[in-house]
């Protein structure tokens, strides 16, 4: 398949503040140059509804598939129906361990939305959250990711946990997104580690930013490589520590209690914004969930550099009236903007 020429985006998300039911649905939202975006309905009236499993979906990672087609993967939760976040609401320790997971030939038809269980094979799996879709032009195949908390044994100790915390992110294959893989432990943190977002570069390096202490990112040419803290290597299998946004860019609240769900994207060329001389390829958004503001947007020139003049953040960002949480940009062809309009708006 024939790589589009896109000039537009497409964002889907949640919203609020899980003060309705309606909040924790997926919104669909546009944009012509990545910067001054337009929300096709209001609060309550999402564009695409889960009443399946948990009767709430968050975080949706939204993909063009290079055989035809587009796919979004989807955490199958509701904070809403569970009374809201408490130590005791049990959505680490007995939630939902599938993806909520919608198809469609062209971005206006969406088939109905099914749970794939991805996470039961985990020992004391209590969910799977945060979800993502990287497809792999060398094997041919799709690496799903997402994170779980394991409960814990007869002994205290949290299941299929080496490091401190008990979150990880895991991931497993497929090509069709009925049918996965095992899944396989892929970060293992003294930190929880939540929130990976990953991109593959036209030289074949994969990068990913992950949410544990602080937003960190990484790079290597081994996707599938597993890794145990954040390191800097020469082996280019392995994931090598590039820095963090807080180490980059010198400024205490891009740390983790400020912020999270890291997302990684693309912008079209002619949306390229030049700074300090160094044209801003690649764009980071994450959600400012210290303090309940919605998303704070980067640009980067590259993404392996840990140089602040490669990095900034992009002030000049309107997301529109509603408040955006964990979702993901896909770019779009105008003409796929048109039909997504047309279909959706209200």
């Amino acid at each position: 398949m024939t790589t589009p020429n896109t000039e537009a985006y497409l964002f889907v998300h949640f919203i609020g503040d899980e003060q309705t039911p309606m909040d924790e649905q997926l919104y669909f939202a546009l944009s012509r140059d990545g910067a001054h975006w337009h929300d096709l309905r209001p609060a309550g009236k999402p564009a695409l509804l889960w009443m399946g499993g948990e009767q709430g979906t968050r975080d949706p990672h939204i993909v063009r598939d290079p055989k035809g087609g587009f796919h979004i993967v989807a955490t199958d939760l509701s904070i809403y129906y569970r009374g809201g976040w408490s130590q005791h609401n049990g959505a680490t320790t007995q939630g939902s361990t599938g993806l909520v997971i919608w198809d469609s030939p062209d971005l206006t038809h969406w088939g109905e939305p099914r749970l794939v269980n991805v996470a039961s094979a985990i020992p004391g799996a209590g969910m799977a959250w945060a979800p993502e879709a990287n497809w792999d032009p060398d094997k041919q195949q799709w690496i799903v990711f997402w994170a779980t908390s394991t409960n814990r044994d007869e002994k205290g100790n949290p299941l299929c946990n080496e490091l401190g915390d008990r979150t990880n992110m895991y991931y497993a294959t497929t090509t069709d997104f009925h049918t996965f893989t095992d899944p396989i432990k892929w970060i293992d943190r003294r930190n929880s580690v939540i929130d990976s977002t990953m991109l593959r570069d036209d030289d074949g390096w994969w990068y990913r930013a992950s949410k544990d202490c602080e937003i960190t990112i990484e790079r290597t040419r081994n996707p599938y490589a597993s890794t145990y803290e954040t390191v800097r290597t020469d082996d280019p299998q392995q994931w090598s520590y590039v820095g963090s946004l807080t180490s980059i860019l010198g400024n205490g609240r891009y740390s983790s209690a400020y912020l999270e769900g890291p997302e990684l994207f693309r912008y079209n060329a002619a949306d390229v914004d030049i700074v300090n001389g160094r044209a801003m390829c690649f764009g980071l958004m994450c959600d400012q969930h210290g303090e309940a503001k919605g998303y704070l947007p980067f640009h980067c020139a590259d993404l392996s550099s840990n140089d602040p003049e490669d990095w900034a953040q992009a002030d000049d960002i309107d997301f529109g009236t509603l408040k955006k949480r964990h979702g993901a940009i896909l770019p779009i062809t105008a003409a796929e903007y048109d039909a997504i309009e047309a279909a959706f708006a209200l």
